[in-house]
């Protein structure tokens, strides 16, 4: 009986196929030994300030910042107007609504706390004077905080979102 090659590789082919399909069991280190992602210093959000910058339209804007720490914060919260120029104006009063936040300048919040800003822009600023981007930096250590607001114009009210509205941490930078 005469066996050709072919006949005899085939058992050999059939079995390196079945070693090939068989799937990798992955190596995962345990978490402790998992490289720590570096939590960021900063959180940047938007403002919906695309409306009508006329006469005939109002806009107020109200942002909020908690700290969910047990321990007191200290964050700086910047705002940018529509060429990334700074805005550091001072918030107003309005219907009870105070500020206790300048922006560019650091603040302490309380641990549990909430500090605030608002700002009337009534009908009497430009497109390009009002605020579009904001940015919470932290100053010393690792937070936990919350941030939200809203801006209010004759066209409706909307929502000022940072991180999905969830509570996010920062870390400050070290120093080399």
């Amino acid at each position: 009986m005469t066996i050709s090659w072919k006949t005899a590789m085939l058992p050999a082919a059939v079995a390196l196929s079945f070693v090939l399909i068989i799937p990798a069991i992955a190596n995962e280190p345990a978490p402790a030994e998992r490289p720590q992602l570096a939590l960021p210093s900063e959180m940047a959000f938007q403002l919906p300030m695309n409306n009508y910058c006329s006469q005939e339209d109002d806009l107020d804007v109200s942002f909020q910042l908690s700290n969910a720490s047990d321990e007191a914060a200290n964050v700086t919260l910047f705002f940018y107007k529509q060429d990334g120029t700074s805005f550091t104006e001072e918030g107003t009063s309005y219907r009870d609504i105070g500020s206790t936040i300048v922006p560019g300048k650091p603040t302490t919040i309380a641990a549990n706390g909430t500090q605030l800003y608002h700002i009337n822009f009534g009908n009497h600023k430009t497109c390009g004077e009002r605020i579009y981007l904001g940015k919470i930096k932290v100053n010393s250590g690792q937070v936990s905080l919350l941030a939200r607001g809203w801006v209010n114009s004759t066209d409706g009210v909307e929502p000022i979102t940072v991180n999905d509205n969830k509570r996010f941490e920062l870390i400050a930078p070290t120093k080399p």
